[in-house]
């Protein structure tokens, strides 16, 4: 992805890459979410993007978090075997801080899976827009029906963090 930061963690054993955040710092002056959303695919990919850039419309994000530029999570992925060590709050963890060392108003992302919006709730984001996966039809069909456990909706979540600076003041 063009002008992202991306955020990774690696196993102190092996070196290897076992979660990884996808962020870009978003902007409603610069339109970089309409960028997101003309963007060309095909098959499969289509009909996810597709589903993220109604939820996206849907969220209204820069209102629902009051501000002109938010950092957001495009992509928050853990290995499998290592999904029950906080991989993926330390990175969730990260991005907050991140959000807060850019000086930026606030954070928000699209979490697909009911471990990662947990996760997120846990951290302080809130629900801002959610589409269930049953009720996503395309062609009088239902798109996503073998999504997994857990695994019920697409949500838009985030939240407000304060400013480096304003958590030196206090």
């Amino acid at each position: 992805m063009k002008d992202t930061t991306s955020l990774v963690a690696l196993s102190l054993v092996s070196g290897r890459v076992i979660g990884v955040a996808i962020t870009r710092v978003n902007s409603d002056s610069d339109k970089s979410d309409t960028y997101n959303r003309v963007q060309n695919f095909e098959g499969n990919l289509e009909k996810i993007m597709s589903l993220i850039s109604a939820l996206m419309k849907q969220a209204d994000a820069y209102k629902e978090l009051e501000c002109d530029a938010y950092f957001r999570v495009h992509i928050l992925c853990v290995h499998p075997s290592y999904q029950q060590k906080d991989i993926g709050a330390a990175l969730l963890n990260a991005c907050v801080r991140v959000t807060s060392t850019l000086n930026l108003a606030a954070i928000g992302g699209v979490f697909t899976s009911g471990r990662s919006q947990s996760l997120a709730l846990k951290l302080g984001l809130r629900l801002v827009s959610e589409i269930r996966y049953s009720r996503w039809i395309v062609d009088d069909q239902v798109v996503f029906d073998g999504t997994g456990k857990g695994n019920y909706s697409a949500a838009f979540m985030g939240m407000r963090v304060p400013s480096e600076e304003s958590l030196r003041r206090s």
